[in-house]
């Protein structure tokens, strides 16, 4: 990571920077992600609390990046009411650390690596903070802020199941302690004892209304039935707790096994379309396939998540049956999302995957003045891509995985080589879990 000082000679130099692809540097794939994983530390964690940031904290505003402790308090950002807390800056540090320490436990366990390990244990006592912080056992609040304390009130799906998947993780790894695996029991049992009594509905933190994202899970549907079975055998892996495997098998059971149905390969699919978030579901879809204990089942899993990841690779990224427009294009109308595609030789009457988005990308576009462009070029030709990459990655098929490698490791070197003109976490986020998933599938 470049010193703030040299961040405006960096920024001149990207600008006079040859069209194309990043830097040559050679190096191993192990020292490129460690190197981008030190970078992301460094920018945009606090260590204060051990946890990485949505905004870049090592920038000319510091923490002033972030939106203020009063203004969390009273559940607003930049004046405006916004209990949920986007645009804050912490809306997601369980999301974005969870999948971060997910992605570390999975690298460690493959590389043995010592530096990945300690980045693992810092993040972890990160998020035994977000654990901590409310007074409401078994909420996931969005935060904490750098100073310890201030969060808003308002969760959601992502938050929990990501805060769940990652104790779950950390808890069957090598880098657990015995004190450790304690408490990641009892917080499990808190949030699933939670979600339990709001007949699985995610509340806000005095439980007087449904969450922002905090539809029900009873539902049947894909996302219901991978979010309730998933938190259930998490929970009862790592407590022991007989209440909760045998409610893991009476859920599965219902409405004649309607879930498993939901969640089956050889069953059509049952998919929304695709968003920027749903490598969310191939996430819990991992961690419920290494936690049920029934071979059959096992390989059902795996045999939709390889489908998934088929289906996110191949489809046309413009079909709005296959993925939701509304994560790039926002509300614009087809003849303006046209007019901005066009300018990078993009058309929504061409199918397009998500691997020719990538080949469209150039670190340039970090610095694009027009933040109209910036942005569609951030989210779509780099974000979505992600998307993707990370449910093939967790598929672990090695067929897959070979086609999409020389992406991620072009994401890794983007990231390496230009990330300091990168001052939102998600992308530089994403690309560090892709390239740590990267290491653990090289190593099977």
């Amino acid at each position: 990571m470049l010193p703030i000082r040299r961040q405006v000679i960096f920024l001149a130099l990207l600008s006079l920077a040859l069209p194309g692809r990043c830097g040559q540097e050679k190096g191993s794939l192990m020292q490129l992600v460690k190197q981008t994983c030190e970078a992301y530390v460094e920018g945009f964690g606090s260590p204060a609390t051990g946890l990485c940031y949505h905004h870049r904290l090592n920038g000319p505003a510091g923490l002033g990046a972030l939106s203020a402790p009063e203004e969390i308090a009273r559940g607003q950002v930049r004046g405006k009411d916004m209990p949920y807390g986007y645009g804050s800056g912490i809306q997601d540090v369980a999301l974005e650390n969870g999948q971060f320490l997910f992605a570390l436990c999975d690298a460690v366990d493959a590389t043995h690596d010592p530096d990945l390990a300690a980045v693992a244990r810092r993040i972890f006592s990160g998020m035994k903070r977000v654990a901590r912080v409310s007074p409401v056992p078994g909420f996931v609040p969005r935060g904490p802020h750098p100073d310890g304390k201030s969060y808003y009130r308002d969760s959601s799906r992502d938050q929990h199941c990501a805060f769940v998947e990652a104790m779950w993780r950390y808890a069957r790894g090598p880098l657990a302690t015995d004190a450790d695996r304690t408490f990641i029991a009892r917080v499990l049992e808190d949030v699933t004892a939670r979600l339990e009594a709001n007949n699985w509905i995610i509340k806000v933190e005095d439980g007087s209304r449904m969450a922002h994202v905090g539809f029900g899970w009873r539902q049947h549907t894909m996302v219901g039935a991978v979010s309730l079975l998933m938190v259930l055998a998490a929970t009862a892996d790592v407590t022991g707790n007989s209440h909760w495997r045998e409610l893991y098998n009476k859920l599965g059971g219902e409405a004649d096994a309607v879930r498993w149905k939901l969640l089956d390969p050889r069953e059509p699919p049952h998919w929304p379309p695709f968003t920027l978030y749903t490598n969310q579901f191939a996430q819990s879809l991992a961690v419920l396939k290494d936690a049920e204990p029934d071979p059959t089942r096992k390989g059902r899993l795996n045999g939709y998540l390889r489908a998934m990841a088929e289906r996110a690779l191949r489809t046309n990224v413009f079909d709005k049956t296959c993925w939701r427009r509304l994560d790039w294009a926002g509300n614009r109308d087809d003849a303006e999302t046209e007019r901005l595609l066009r300018t990078f030789g993009l058309s929504l009457s061409r199918s397009t995957t998500v691997r020719d988005l990538f080949r469209v990308y150039d670190p340039k576009f970090l610095t694009l003045r027009d933040a109209r462009r910036r942005g569609m070029a951030n989210k779509l030709l780099f974000g979505i891509p992600t998307v993707a990459y990370h449910i093939v990655l967790l598929s672990r098929d090695p067929t897959l995985v070979s086609a999409i490698s020389p992406d991620v490791e072009a994401m890794v070197r983007i990231m390496h080589d230009f990330g300091a003109a990168y001052n939102r976490g998600e992308n530089f986020n994403r690309t560090v879990v892709l390239g740590l998933e990267l290491l653990r599938c090289k190593k099977q």
